[in-house]
């Protein structure tokens, strides 16, 4: 290992000489299938390749205290892994695509003396040349002194200047809720089965227990079983605050289509063989902006699910009832609909949830979370007067205690020092005495539920949960002060701005009309060991842009790796010099599932990278052609582009007409079988290649005949574009199906039948 002494400013008036150390991979402890890889331009000669395994530095402080862990690491796309000190896992990194070495830093907590400092496996697969480290002093925090919605209710600024007072000396024990079959809405919330739990195990009750409004929206919302749901858990709220509790809000959002009864986006976040949906809350923007098309279907289904959550805030409101809400959580995973965008799209929802609560609905009673899914998703940030508390939700392996301090620590250096910080969901409890000692004091802790067969309270020994509730660090039911007597003593130092409206509205006539093409660009591929190119030679300016996005889904089968890789790259226009450049993204592609993936691509166009492995910048005043690149083994299906826009706003193409569509590059006319143009809503089918595939309508009955196996779904629309049946969906073998159109109600209908090798829809008057 090497040193590297610099002098450190500490303080304002004094400086001390300290030290920066710098330790090589290469020289760490190695498990797994980590391994030293020998390179010249590498710092020392070499550098680690993770791969599966872990990397374990030795480390010396020369006193106890918090340091600056940097990272010296490079990725071929993102991955994240966890952090550990001395054998305990304290925090998980994200790790950006980055192709040449760069640095990601956060903070770890060691003890004057031998540490170990490790990388370990979560993902893996980044490669590690050197790691460094050197003393950080923690920041003050400077709270807001009032919330941020204006004209709070008085219980909602009790329940803020609560959180405030406490925040840094003291902990909120918490609990979520999951099931209310044996939860009786006429008795108290002590008896509900997840929260007798936690009393169960440590002889206290929980301070905050949390709800769900998981069944208050959806195409099931309005059955007596669902009902009876969300009214138990408005019940159990009200009940809470009444004994001094904090009710503590989540909202599993349901497809506000309809369509389904899902909230999860893809089938490996779902589960096997259970529903998930393809709901694209884009679909309610006007084209290639963050204006809010009111005449859109999305949009009303968006606003009137709102709007119900927005009734049960408002009757907790007329009870003078305050509570906690974290709405569109975990942002940033994409295993949720509402994060298969863009952070600058994610952001303008979570503004539209506000706004309309706030300022048209009237919901004043609220504390307000954002809930990023990991704390470097700066660009995801709504903008701080939509939330009071910043929180994270980490799961640690079973009787891992830590504080998780490398989370808090780096929403202090990277958020900022104006909110409160909270761990909103986990699984086994920071130790109170860990949080002191690492000066990382969640303002909550709440494990998830206990019951539908939950393990996460079972993730601490009893023990442990009877030490930390009995501890004066943490507030359980009955160290709560009751909020009939509860004074404000304001200790925000502060003053921070109140929300203000900002999202912008507009509306499209000719998409209320039915008349909008909302048109995408299906390509069919049979691909090998080569892949497949697609371009257009149709490019506006984009000398001001500096990032590329495009929404892809992909629906096929027998990928070797499961899914299908997507890159971007350009050609220069060599006319005047003979030098067409192949000048290809930094950005390491795309990765989609192959079973239905979805999300929003976005590449990076500033620079690339010659053969001998030179920076230069794309020629972005001098491009030929645009060009997809397509790669997946053995993949048979299709890959649906749409909205291709810069970040500046330039739109290259949204796919609403013929003359939008790519070519097949020259090579992959055997790889790319088609390129077509699908519509929504009334409009048919625009065929660029054919498909053996065929689809009918015969009197009330759909016909299908498929050429070959795959992942089949056939959905029917109303003349108003909004999907009102799903008839089929799931795997289909090669062969001849009849569904049946019997059950709807008389009327014009638009249906659909997408994947196995045909995307097409067709009218039918069921009578």
């Amino acid at each position: 290992m090497g040193y590297l002494k610099k002098i450190l400013a500490i303080g304002l008036a004094t400086a001390t000489a300290s030290f920066a150390a710098k330790y090589e991979a290469e020289t760490a402890t190695l498990s797994g299938t980590a391994e030293k890889v020998t390179n010249e331009n590498a710092s020392g000669g070499a550098y680690v390749d993770q791969k599966e395994g872990d990397i374990e530095f030795s480390v010396t402080a020369e006193a106890a205290g918090k340091f600056l862990l940097t990272i010296h690491y490079k990725a071929g796309d993102f991955k994240s892994n966890y952090i550990t000190v001395n054998g305990d896992q304290v925090g998980q990194i994200d790790f950006n695509a980055a192709s040449t070495f760069t640095d990601i830093s956060t903070i770890v907590t060691l003890k004057a003396g031998a540490n170990t400092v490790g990388i370990k496996k979560f993902w893996g697969w980044i490669s590690v040349d050197y790691i460094d480290l050197e003393p950080y002093t923690s920041k003050p925090f400077a709270l807001c002194n009032t919330p941020i919605t204006p004209n709070a209710t008085p219980e909602a600024v009790k329940l803020y200047n609560f959180l405030v007072n406490n925040f840094g000396k003291k902990t909120i024990s918490g609990i979520m809720t999951g099931d209310m079959e044996g939860y009786d809405a006429s008795k108290e919330v002590t008896t509900h089965p997840d929260v007798q739990d936690i009393y169960t195990r440590s002889g206290k009750y929980p301070a905050l227990v949390g709800v769900d409004f998981l069944f208050a929206n959806g195409p099931n919302a309005t059955n007596s079983w669902n009902k009876g749901y969300t009214e138990k858990a408005i019940a159990l709220a009200k009940d809470l605050w009444n004994k001094g509790g904090i009710p503590a809000f989540t909202w599993h959002w349901k497809d506000p289509s309809d369509s389904v009864d899902a909230f999860y986006a893809n089938q490996n976040a779902a589960g096997e063989g259970k529903d998930y949906t393809t709901f694209d809350f884009t679909q309610a923007f006007m084209t290639g902006t963050t204006t809010w098309d009111t005449l859109s279907a999305a949009y009303k289904g968006i606003i009137a699910d709102i709007d119900d959550i927005a009734n049960y805030f408002l009757a907790l409101q007329s009870e003078n009832v305050a509570a906690i809400f974290r709405p569109l959580h975990e942002a940033g995973g994409t295993w949720f609909w509402w994060s298969t965008h863009t952070g600058k799209q994610l952001a303008a929802l979570y503004r539209l949830v506000y706004e309309r609560m706030v300022f048209t609905k009237g919901v004043k009673n609220l504390v307000w979370v954002f809930n990023p899914s990991s704390t470097s998703l700066t660009d995801w940030n709504p903008g701080e007067t939509y939330y009071d508390v910043l929180s994270i939700d980490i799961y640690n392996d079973d009787n891992v205690h830590s504080s998780n301090s490398a989370a808090f620590d780096d929403f202090k250096t990277k958020w900022g020092l104006s909110k409160v910080l909270a761990l909103s969901e986990n699984g086994p409890i920071p130790d109170v005495n860990n949080m002191h000692t690492d000066e990382s004091v969640w303002s909550w802790w709440m494990p998830w539920y206990s019951t539908w067969g939950g393990k996460w309270p079972g993730q601490t020994k009893n023990e442990v949960w009877k030490s930390n509730m009995e501890d004066e660090r943490i507030i359980t039911l009955d160290k709560m002060p009751g909020w009939a007597s509860y004074s404000e003593a304001n200790s925000g130092t502060g003053t921070c701005q109140v929300a203000k409206a900002t999202s912008t509205f507009n509306g499209d006539p000719e998409k209320a009309a039915g008349n909008k093409k909302e048109d995408k660009m299906v390509v069919t591929y049979a691909l090998g060991k080569d892949g497949a190119l697609i371009n257009t030679t149709k490019l506006p300016d984009l000398t001001k842009a500096k990032t590329l996005s495009v929404d892809i889904s992909v629906d096929g089968t027998g990928a070797a790796e499961g899914g299908v890789w997507i890159g971007l790259a350009f050609v220069r226009n060599g006319m005047a010099d003979s030098a067409w450049t192949w000048e290809q993204s930094p950005s390491d592609g795309c990765w989609m599932e192959e079973d239905g993936g979805s999300k929003t691509c976005t590449f990076d166009i500033t620079l690339y990278k010659d053969d001998a492995g030179t920076e230069h910048p794309i020629d972005l005043d001098n491009l030929f052609s645009l060009v997809f690149v397509a790669s997946a083994e053995g993949f048979n299906g299709t890959v649906t582009f749409d909205n291709l826009i810069a970040d500046d706003g330039t739109v290259v193409t949204t796919f609403d007409d013929a003359k939008s569509l790519f070519s097949v590059s020259e090579g992959s006319e055997k790889t790319v079988k088609s390129i077509k143009l699908e519509s929504e809503g009334t409009n048919a089918i625009k065929t660029v290649a054919g498909s053996a595939a065929k689809f009918g309508i015969q009197g009330n009955m759909v016909s299908l005949s498929t050429a070959k196996a795959g992942m089949v779904s056939v959905d029917v629309f109303g003349m108003n574009g909004k999907k009102v049946a799903t008839l089929y969906k799931g795997n289909l073998a090669a062969g001849s199906y009849a569904f049946s159109l019997a059950d709807m109600p008389k009327g014009r209908y638009i249906v659909r039948v997408k994947g196995a090798g045909i995307a097409a829809t067709k009218p039918i008057l069921v009578k």
